[in-house]
């Protein structure tokens, strides 16, 4: 067919390219396929009885209301009910205030159109969220990536960054149960990152979307959010993004930006512009999902279940992966960050385990620079328990025979 129409692309649009994850996705739901590639909450594992019983007991007018629009900044009952759910995590009010989102990837885009222009340079984890990293070159901004070990990120390291940076809008973290490396920062790292952004007068984007999926008590005393243990005058310098997406629905399309009074007209306006408001249908169930006390029974029920998905993926490690192989043991989340010798390519490891019904996503997606070709991520929290076995033995077998080639 010939084709002799130009469509006149904005430059963003030029920059956009489809993630990994999102081409790997047709694998997930092919029949047999074995998926560890979807950083997805488990099908069955949703609330859906409770969510029935919710609906069918809410009074008349509230059901019609969920029906109709509703304020931009979001509906007063629910901003009421995160207020007080995330003043249990240490977070004061008097500096801060709660917009509601429609996810909250549309939170991290408010915060990068309130601060990003052409060229400015956001600071981020190597590796990092691959829907931020995409969002964040959408504005045409550059990204510093800074290297993690086991406790996050590298302090000597981010401290180069800045340097060489030290006009970057914003540094943007991931500290609890990490995606895609799956780790949990500890408490000197925490400490670490207030005096840093405090020194440097820089502002932080805490991105927390995994908080409550911790497994074991130990590990929740980590959880509590970095804006919850700032000072009054370090807190007006970060920014928290929340979401129900992991701890009731992704399908909600529901999450929250906890941020400083003094952006919030601004953030509002912008949202404003996007969607005029997150559905009320969604926002009418999670706020009677939180007040009726239906959320500390479906968190209590979903860790353990996460727990013996994570048990089983260890296991198989264990059994069929080569000694050589490195990862940290995940305390929480959906994740196991799989690292290689230099040498080995995740590419070929995936390209064998795809012969052989099985996907997972390789390092170079969560990387700004398509860096960290020896690595990949490890979703379980999708995959079905009986599978988990064979998928791994798969891929044990793709790392041998990527070896053998290196």
């Amino acid at each position: 067919m010939d084709i002799d129409f130009i469509y006149p692309y904005s430059h963003t649009v030029s920059h956009l390219k489809s993630s990994d994850i999102r081409d790997l996705m047709k694998y997930a739901i092919h029949p047999g396929f074995i998926s560890f590639a979807g950083g997805m909450p488990n099908n069955h594992l949703f609330p859906v009885d409770e969510t029935e019983e919710i609906y069918h007991n809410l009074p008349e007018d509230i059901k019609e209301s969920a029906f109709q629009y509703g304020p931009t900044t979001g509906m007063p009952a629910l901003r009421e009910a995160v207020k007080k759910y995330m003043k249990t995590k240490g977070i004061s009010f008097d500096t801060h205030d709660v917009l509601i989102t429609t996810g909250s990837l549309q939170g991290i885009y408010i915060i990068s159109e309130l601060f990003l222009n052409p060229g400015d340079t956001v600071l981020a984890e190597l590796p990092s969220f691959v829907g931020a990293l995409t969002l964040f070159k959408s504005f045409q901004a550059r990204i510093e990536a800074v290297p993690m070990d086991d406790n996050g990120i590298k302090p000597e390291a981010l401290k180069q960054a800045y340097e060489k940076n030290p006009h970057a809008k914003f540094l943007y973290v991931i500290p609890n149960f990490h995606n895609p490396a799956g780790l949990i920062y500890n408490k000197e790292r925490r400490k670490f990152l207030l005096d840093f952004i405090k020194e440097k007068q820089l502002i932080l984007l805490e991105d927390d979307p995994y908080n409550e999926l911790f497994f074991d008590n130990e590990t929740e005393t980590l959880t509590k959010p970095v804006l919850g243990t700032a000072d009054t005058k370090t807190a007006r310098q970060i920014i928290y993004a929340g979401t129900f997406s992991k701890i009731l629905a992704p399908g909600f399309r529901l999450g929250w930006l906890i941020l400083p009074k003094e952006i919030m007209n601004k953030a509002e306006i912008i949202k404003q512009s996007l969607d005029a408001c997150s559905p009320n249908f969604s926002q009418v169930i999670a706020e009677a999902f939180m007040r009726q006390g239906y959320m500390h029974k479906y968190l209590e029920k979903i860790r353990p279940e996460y727990k013996i998905r994570r048990d089983l993926v260890l296991e198989a490690v264990e059994k069929y992966f080569p000694s050589y192989v490195k990862y940290v043991k995940p305390k929480g989340g959906f994740y196991l960050w799989i690292e290689l010798p230099e040498d080995i390519s995740a590419t070929k490891v995936l390209d064998y385990a795809i012969k052989n019904g099985v996907v997972f996503v390789s390092g170079k997606s969560f990387a700004p620079d398509d860096s960290l070709t020896n690595a990949f991520r490890i979703a379980y929290s999708n995959v079905d328990l009986h599978q988990i076995d064979r998928g791994i033995k798969v891929i044990g077998e793709g790392i041998r025979e990527a070896m053998k080639t290196a």
